[in-house]
């Protein structure tokens, strides 16, 4: 079998006129660093091989992860959040189409972090996380705004560590939103105090959009992190990208599996 530097076990060789396609326009919009397949690659061969040692996962668990990026010319092709390539190929469309829409737009533009406590499930229950129902939260919210807005983002999960021991996953909606003013937006989409079960906890950030292709990037990112509690004396470890267990991994799998976009 021939080799281009860049073939994995079981897959073909990585399509370099695609993954070209993919890191010019990428570079165009101020992303010259966006995440490559190989590197995707990489990281659904350490997902697979791990869950393959593992006796109890099942075969269609493991058989939904990707090892070849699709053509060019697969425009129409659908795929799960449950490896990283499928997140890649997602991303890079909906990022360039979503920095050509707000680009030019007059504003005022924010990044806008969503935690609502009826988002959070238990550790082993990660199944249950609703997108569906925080996408109809934020819908209603917004229809409370003066005149309609554009919001572009995503949901992401995050193992949550607290300072007293207790773990859970907490859903996150992570948003760029044009054409509402910041006071307009706390209003709207403010959490009221009776869902806040937790002393330190923060709901809802607005903030000042900054760069706007990365908080594109940031938005629409599909990584299942561990955040981790701290106080002002213990500021390390915030937020990490960790090893999860085994029955962990499966779990994230099985529900990033049945998003399809």
């Amino acid at each position: 079998m021939s080799s281009n530097g860049n073939n994995f076990p079981n897959s073909k060789p990585v399509i370099y006129r695609h993954q070209e396609v993919i890191r010019i326009k990428m570079t165009a919009i101020g992303l010259p660093d966006f995440e490559t397949a190989p590197e995707c690659i990489l990281r659904n061969q350490k997902t697979r091989r791990r869950l393959q040692h593992h006796e109890e996962t099942p075969a269609e668990l493991v058989s939904r992860i990707e090892f070849d990026p699709l053509p060019a010319d697969d425009s129409n092709a659908v795929g799960f959040d449950g490896d990283w390539l499928a997140s890649r190929r997602y991303r890079a469309m909906l990022i360039p189409q979503a920095y050509d829409l707000l680009k030019d737009h007059p504003g005022p533009l924010f990044f806008v972090t969503i935690a609502h406590p009826k988002w959070e499930v238990p550790v082993g229950q990660l199944e249950d996380a609703n997108i569906d129902a925080a996408k109809q939260w934020l819908g209603r919210r917004l229809q409370r705004l003066p005149y309609p807005v554009i919001a572009v983002g995503g949901f992401e999960a995050s193992l949550r560590v607290e300072l007293n021991g207790e773990t859970y996953w907490a859903g996150h909606l992570h948003l760029v939103i044009a054409g509402a003013g910041e006071e307009e937006l706390k209003a709207a989409l403010k959490i009221e105090r009776r869902y806040r079960n937790r002393k330190h906890s923060k709901p809802l950030k607005v903030e000042p959009i900054g760069t706007l292709v990365k908080r594109l990037g940031y938005c629409t990112k599909r990584i299942v992190k561990r955040s981790v509690a701290y106080t002002p004396r213990r500021r390390s470890g915030i937020s990490q990208i960790v090893c999860f267990t085994i029955a962990t991994s499966k779990s994230i799998l099985r529900w990033a599996s049945a998003v399809v976009h």
